[in-house]
């Protein structure tokens, strides 16, 4: 009896010590704020004035403040209910500055980024973990990189406002650079084609090496190899293929690293059955089997099944819908090693066109993008029309980039809005001052040259040109949507003088003044033909020596009045107008004058150029041009006619108008026939930061210039390869090569390096 007594004493003692310490709080004093303000703090209490305080709720409020990482220090206490808060605040970040790191690793703008990201920026309460957080991150993207001698020295100085500031003193050193890289246990891909999906390997030759940094281990690069090279086995039918161990061996002094993968091929699947299932439409299974890429018993490519897919997905979205749901469904049989596939068509509704969005053409019309979209607003949905659009509108050449996205309408599953974004690029220039040219000297120039006048897609040409060679002006109009059935008008009126002398042919001058129109209609959505006329009267003065040892009956005619008609033929399917990697464009040209005037004679020109991707945004390019000109009835072809071959434009590694026959002086006398034909290989330069408007190119240029056309020897082909480099600067293409003939003859004029303005590739 007396433990019961006893034991409800304590009980009876501990709830009145328990009563006697709860108390109401009044009010809430906050002691020791600078930065954070009275309101943030009460907004993270767990308490207001009016609740009950107790030792309980001191160690809440204490928990609550931690949390926000706001404070070093907290004390907590109650005198005559009111709720004393004694506050500690961690320092504000003064600076953070990260020194002497180089852009190979880390560059500013994701740099600024990521300090934003971890509260690690000005004004921010400073955070110890979150700074050592950033200095793992730091190291992580380096070894990763490959700099395993990274060091980050850490200074934080704290000023007598508790304002912190941070200095990160990187030290890179150096990046290990690989020392050997194999691939085993392979034996379908030869192991340097394997290697070669690799972006890092052992060095190339020294001076390339240089430029491609290829021994410069990244474990970034690695794993993206190591993903190509799966990628290149599953897509071939190795579906089994595993990657058993990537090995990697670091020196003691971090310097060199060598590199070991092992691989593992598995068996090779070939394709079964083929089924179709779900709605046809129109589409019977044998046109359905057409579409497709690989068939029974082909290796299971797994890159033609896509293909395959997108090509039946094509056939439908052209017609339509839009959202056409194509699954290939695979059964795997690991046995006989058989993929059987099964394509189930769910087509959904057809869709239309709601609305038509451009956005970007701060100088071109509407009108003038609206017009090269083969769909208009309420006009069915067709998937090739749309490619074949983005295609035009790139080949205008008004536009760096053009974009197009496309979005539901919210509640109708059948229509959708077209969203264009462009971006504009340089189309005209208006100039006055001195330039210089290899075929035409120095030379003062004036005027405006724009191909999208006014934003209207018009083409105006005005110049004043003056030089030692050449003295121009002329006006030149182009209306490409004449009609509304895109008819194209021109006109234009010219006066020039030549001096041939000076542009290394021989010695005369002409002086020619007149006029031309044009007219040009649509045949295809990328062939047009169109009819000139033009109309001149030309003097021509020449040279002594010339005029009676050279081109005696010419010289001695005194014609001057020239009509010629011209009838052109052109075809562009390519995808840019600027660099593109693929299509092609045609070109052919009749020239004919009229009896009614002097001048007899006609040219025949045709031209043609072809893009083919390779892969890697490696381009290769196939050019080729012939031109044939004749006089007919008893006049001769005009001197000042003839073609004439070598440097930028044709045959690079020899000198401007040298190629063919020359005048017993050594002045180029031209030729009737011209051959031209030249293949190169062209790249973007990866190694250099924002270089989508530069290229490079490896080429080999072949051609001749023959003096009668009836008379084919062959012997004036020459032969040249090279390098060259092009970039599209804010006024015009600007190109530089390097050169050397393979076919020359002695006495040839060669040329090695030549800049060029206006020029691309």
């Amino acid at each position: 009896m007396k433990k019961i007594i006893a034991l409800l004493v304590l009980m009876t003692g501990v709830l009145m010590s328990s009563i006697s310490i709860s108390s109401p709080i009044k009010s809430i004093e906050l002691i020791g704020l600078n930065a954070i303000s009275r309101g943030t703090v009460l907004s993270y209490l767990p308490v207001e004035t009016g609740d009950e305080y107790n030792e309980q709720t001191s160690s809440q409020i204490i928990s609550a403040l931690y949390k926000t990482s706001f404070f070093k220090d907290i004390e907590v206490s109650q005198d005559n209910q009111v709720l004393k808060i004694k506050l500690q605040e961690n320092p504000h970040i003064k600076y953070l500055d990260v020194i002497n790191y180089s852009d190979k690793v880390i560059d500013e703008e994701s740099l600024n980024q990521t300090l934003k990201n971890m509260n690690l920026s000005q004004g921010n309460i400073f955070n110890k973990r979150q700074l050592d957080k950033l200095i793992s991150q730091l190291k992580a993207s380096y070894i990763s990189k490959g700099y395993y001698g990274i060091n980050i020295t850490k200074t934080i100085d704290i000023d007598t406002q508790n304002r912190v500031g941070v200095e990160l003193d990187i030290y890179e050193g150096e990046v290990a650079r690989i020392n050997t890289m194999k691939i085993t246990g392979g034996s379908v891909h030869d192991e340097d084609d394997l290697l070669d999906l690799f972006e890092i390997g052992e060095a190339d030759f020294f001076i390339m090496n240089y430029f491609t940094e290829k021994d410069h281990y990244s474990k970034v690069a690695l794993d993206a190899g190591v993903e190509a090279m799966k990628s290149l086995y599953i897509n071939s039918g190795y579906l089994d293929f595993k990657i058993k161990t990537v090995k990697t061996n670091l020196s003691d002094d971090k310097q060199n690293i060598d590199i070991d993968i092992q691989i593992d091929e598995g068996a090779e699947y070939k394709l079964g059955n083929i089924q179709f299932s779900g709605d046809l439409l129109n589409q019977s299974i044998e046109d359905l089997r057409g579409l497709l890429t690989i068939k029974k018993d082909d290796v299971f490519e797994r890159k033609k099944v896509i293909e395959s897919i997108q090509a039946i997905t094509d056939i439908f979205a052209d017609q339509g819908y839009a959202f056409a749901k194509i699954d290939p469904i695979t059964s795997e049989n690991t046995k006989d090693h058989i993929i059987d596939l099964s394509i189930d068509i769910s087509l959904n509704k057809k869709v239309y066109i709601n609305r038509i969005t451009i956005v970007g053409n701060t100088r071109t019309q509407d009108e003038v993008i609206r017009r090269e979209i083969g769909i208009s607003e309420g006009g069915l949905y067709s998937n090739t029309e749309l490619d074949e659009s983005i295609k035009k509108i790139k080949r205008l050449g008004f536009f760096s980039d053009v974009k197009m996205e496309v979005s539901k309408l919210k509640d109708f599953n059948d229509k959708i809005n077209l969203h264009f974004s462009v971006e504009e690029t340089k189309t005209g220039t208006f100039s006055i001052g001195l330039s210089h040219s290899n075929s035409s000297g120095a030379a003062f120039n004036m005027g405006i040259k724009e191909s999208n006048f006014l934003g209207t897609g018009n083409t105006l040409n005005a110049a004043f040109s003056n030089s030692k060679a050449v003295q121009e002006v002329s006006f030149y109009f182009s209306d490409p949507y004449f009609t509304e059935d895109k008819h194209s008008i021109s006109y234009g009126v010219f006066t020039k003088s030549i001096d041939g002398e000076s542009l290394d042919v021989s010695s005369y001058k002409t002086d020619e003044k007149g006029f031309s129109l044009g007219y040009g209609i649509p045949i295809t959505e990328n062939t047009r033909i169109g009819v000139d006329l033009r109309a001149s009267s030309r003097d021509i003065t020449c040279g002594t020596t010339f005029a009676s040892t050279y081109e005696v009956s010419q010289c001695a005619s005194g014609d001057k009045t020239e009509v010629k008609t011209n009838i052109h033929w052109s075809n562009n399917t390519l995808n840019n107008f600027n660099y593109p990697t693929e299509g092609a464009k045609n070109n052919f040209s009749f020239d004919l004058t009229l009896p009614i005037a002097d001048f007899q004679y006609y040219k025949l020109d045709t031209s043609h150029k072809s893009y083919h991707p390779l892969g890697n945004d490696i381009t290769w390019k196939i050019n080729g041009s012939l031109g044939l000109a004749q006089g007919y009835g008893d006049k001769d072809l005009p001197f000042f006619k003839r073609y004439y071959g070598g440097g930028s434009s044709s045959v690079r590694g020899f000198d401007f108008n040298s190629l063919g026959a020359t005048y017993p002086d050594g002045k180029a006398k031209g030729g009737e026939l011209s051959l031209l034909a030249g293949t190169s290989v062209i790249s973007p330069m990866k190694f250099i930061n924002d270089s989508k408007n530069m290229r490079m190119s490896a080429f080999i240029d072949a051609g001749s210039v023959e003096e009668k056309a009836t008379n084919i020897g062959f012997d004036e082909i020459r032969v040249s390869t090279g390098v060259a480099f092009s970039w599209l600067t804010p006024v015009g293409p600007l190109g530089i090569y390097a050169a050397t003939p393979l076919v020359k003859k002695s006495g040839d004029k060669t040329k090695t390096v030549e800049f060029t303005l206006g020029t691309s590739f």
